[in-house]
């Protein structure tokens, strides 16, 4: 079965009309930290990696060619960009676009932009987690919250609510593509819609989730911010 990852950027601001988003930034190695941000996984693993951002910031900052030139830098033979020509109302969406454009079947690892982990990935269902008491600055109001039992399966994630000392580190593994998209097609008829959202109604059907407990996690956005 092939596995995927995906790094939906997608999201529409009215800040971004003149300032281009955060993620496209570089650090101080000058690598885009949307590219950073996947460069703890073991990217040996993934059949194919999909960068997916709205065509009007490609317009106005050249993205596609930015990232194209990250990716011949750093020998990511497998990325490429996936442009939507409309913004999507969720980052869900995002992923499910990606999913029906590209034609993706099998695994997919979806991983936000916006932080680095380390960590190693298994194609099953599964989040990435990390405890709260190692961050030194953090919002704990910007985080979903993922609840593990005993025998480390994942039994509740929910948006904002601090429920566990361990936060969802920005990554989402689904075993089954198709599974995804049928649940976000169930879903997608309500407003404000997260992955978390996907993931507790596959839990409340019995599917099985396990947590990926990483490493050295770095919030991009405190970064930029600072």
């Amino acid at each position: 079965m092939s596995f995927s990852l995906i790094v939906p950027i997608a999201a529409e601001k009215q800040e971004y009309a003149s300032q281009l988003p955060p993620m496209f930034a570089l650090n101080k190695e000058g690598v885009l930290l949307c590219v950073k941000a996947i460069m703890g996984l073991d990217l040996t693993q993934f059949d194919a990696i999909y960068f997916t951002i709205l065509r009007s910031h490609d317009e106005r900052y050249c993205l596609c060619e930015l990232l194209n030139l990250q990716f011949r830098r750093l020998g990511l033979d497998k990325a490429r960009v996936v442009v939507l020509d409309k913004p999507t109302r969720s980052q869900p969406e995002t992923i499910y676009q990606t999913v029906i454009l590209m034609n993706i079947s099998g695994s997919i690892f979806v991983k936000d932009a916006d932080c680095y982990f380390a960590g190693e990935i298994l194609s099953q269902n599964g989040v990435a987690i990390y405890p709260l008491e190692k961050l030194e600055l953090v919002n704990p109001q910007n985080k979903s919250y993922v609840a593990v039992d005993d025998m480390f399966y994942v039994t509740n994630i929910i948006e904002k609510k601090i429920i566990s000392h361990y936060f969802n580190a920005g990554g989402y593994c689904f075993e089954d593509a198709s599974v995804f998209l049928k649940y976000f097609e169930r879903l997608s008829v309500g407003k404000g819609l997260y992955l978390s959202h996907i993931v507790y109604a596959m839990l409340l059907d019995k599917l099985i989730f396990r947590p990926f407990q990483v490493t050295s996690y770095i919030d991009f956005e405190r970064l930029v911010q600072l």
